[in-house]
C-alpha cells in the first residue's frame, strides 16, 4: 500500500535524525555529525518521499497533481475524473450483483404472502375465507 511505502521512506529520515541528535545532544562519541553534504541528504530524502507520494498517481492515496507548482506542471485532472467514473461505475455494478444476487434467493412469491389480496384472487388461490 502506499502508506506502508512512505512509512518505509520515513525509516531513514528517522535513523538520521536520531543518529544527529544523540551526537549534539546525548553523546559525541556515537552519532552521526552534520556535514556539508548533509543539505544534499535532507535533498535526497525529499526527492524519496515525493517520489512515494506521487507514484501511484492518479490512483486513490497519492497526491493529486494537478498543475500546482509542486506538481511541476503535471495535470492529471482528466485521468482523476476517469479513475473516478470507474470506482462509481464499480460501485452500481456491485449493488446490481447484490440485487441479483438476492433475487435468485428468493423461493417464494410475495403476492402470497401479502395481506392486500383481492378477494378474487384470494377465492382462485383457495385461500379465501372459509364458510363450513
Amino acid at each position: 500500500s502506499v502508506w506502508h511505502a512512505i512509512l518505509d521512506n520515513f525509516r531513514p529520515i528517522t535513523v538520521w535524525g536520531t543518529d544527529l541528535f544523540i551526537f549534539y545532544y546525548i553523546n559525541p562519541l556515537f552519532g552521526e555529525v552534520w556535514t556539508q553534504w548533509s543539505y544534499l541528504q535532507i535533498f535526497g530524502m525529499a526527492v524519496l518521499l515525493y517520489g512515494t507520494a506521487i507514484y501511484n498517481a492518479p490512483n486513490a492515496g497519492s497526491l493529486l497533481l494537478e498543475g500546482q507548482w509542486w506538481a511541476f506542471g503535471i495535470n492529471l485532472s482528466s485521468e482523476y475524473e476517469q479513475v473516478k467514473r470507474e470506482l462509481e461505475q464499480a460501485e452500481i455494478d456491485d449493488k446490481w450483483e447484490a440485487k441479483r444476487q438476492e433475487f435468485k434467493v428468493r423461493t417464494r412469491s410475495s403476492f402470497i404472502e401479502s395481506p392486500r389480496i383481492s378477494i378474487h384472487t384470494q377465492a382462485l388461490r383457495g385461500i379465501g375465507a372459509q364458510h363450513n
